[in-house]
């Protein structure tokens, strides 16, 4: 029966990336993307949609429905409404057939999943969502992998992923994480530090949404002016200021987020100083290879390299290399076996 399974089941591949889950074959030369969001019934508890569909459905239900918001933070907040949008992946992925076994499948996972008691949750999810078979891998390396990097070499290669609303640093070598540090920062954090610094300068709360897509396609150029709408707090309290425009330079914004960047490069620093001295000096001729959606900030990695004293260098691609890293996984398993040691269910 086993060898049956074999011949006629998926390999699948997830990756946990950014503020969605995404979902390929080996075969499958382009992923699905699902936000991480599931409509539920609160009278029945049925799910009503999942992924974009779910999402697009955000302060416009009526009470009766309620959107799931699945990742919090970095962690999975919700194992039921997660189980479902995992079916409905795998199951999108699939190749339809007269007979299909049940999928192998490899995730790739955030750091803060690895604790036991997160890997057992998320591999007993995976298991009634479908799965025959399932593997954990840590999504640093998987976006290594899918960066095109050698994780096998014994040169250090260090790896950054800045998402919406967490980071991880990792420094690989020998298909393993010698060292490695996550945090809760990322595209919110800087939003929010920019709209506190402007509250504190200015007496003005931009919209968050304007902000977060003006800071996105124009980044930190202080050269730069924009004109971004939200409240004037005119009277000492946000919620009863004045709707207004204000024009604003990037000097704002590279200012606003200073407290976020100081968190996140004192904890890189921080993980490579860990290391013994020859490895630190091996780390300053290479550069960081940097991904996550926040790296689309243009500037971002210009001001990263700067604080560092590092070269950090953002990785161009239409999606995640974490997902690319995993469909390379899960198609090479037995190759593959020493990344993926000790996490097979």
């Amino acid at each position: 029966m086993n060898l049956l399974a074999s011949l006629f089941s998926t390999n699948v591949a997830i990756s946990l990336a950014d503020d969605a889950f995404f979902f390929t074959t080996v075969a499958r030369p382009v992923p699905i993307e699902l936000p991480a969001y599931v409509a539920v019934s609160r009278d029945s508890g049925r799910v009503l949609a999942v992924g974009g569909q779910a999402k697009s459905m955000l302060s416009r239900t009526p009470d009766n429905i309620e959107v799931i918001r699945l990742l919090e933070g970095g962690v999975i907040s919700h194992k039921e409404a997660t189980e479902s949008l995992l079916r409905f992946g795998i199951t999108e992925v699939v190749a339809k057939g007269w007979f299909r076994a049940a999928p192998r499948v490899l995730v790739a996972l955030r750091t803060i999943h690895n604790s036991a008691p997160s890997k057992c949750a998320i591999k007993e999810s995976l298991t009634r969502a479908g799965a025959r078979e399932v593997y954990l891998m840590d999504i640093d390396m998987a976006s290594a992998i899918g960066m095109g990097l050698e994780v096998a070499k014994p040169e250090l290669q260090a790896v950054l992923t800045i998402s919406n609303d967490w980071f991880s640093f990792a420094v690989i070598s020998l298909s393993g994480i010698v060292t490695q540090t996550s945090g809760a920062i990322g595209t919110d954090a800087f939003v929010e530090d920019i709209q506190n610094h402007l509250f504190l300068t200015r007496q003005f709360r931009p919209d968050a949404a304007t902000l977060e897509s003006q800071l996105l396609s124009s980044g930190l150029d202080p050269a730069a002016l924009v004109e971004l709408a939200g409240w004037e707090a005119w009277t000492g309290r946000v919620e009863q200021g004045k709707f207004t425009t204000q024009a604003l330079g990037r000097n704002d914004f590279a200012l606003g987020m200073a407290p976020s960047l100081v968190r996140l490069s004192e904890r890189i620093k921080a993980t490579i100083r860990r290391l013994p001295h020859d490895q630190q000096y091996q780390l300053q001729r290479s550069p960081i290879h940097a991904t996550g959606s926040a790296m689309r900030i243009p500037g971002l990695a210009q001001t990263l390299s700067a604080s560092l004293g590092l070269t950090v260098t953002p990785h161009r691609s239409n999606f995640p290399p974490s997902i690319e890293g995993a469909k390379q996984a899960i198609g090479e398993i037995n190759y593959l076996r020493p990344v993926l040691k000790n996490n097979r269910s």
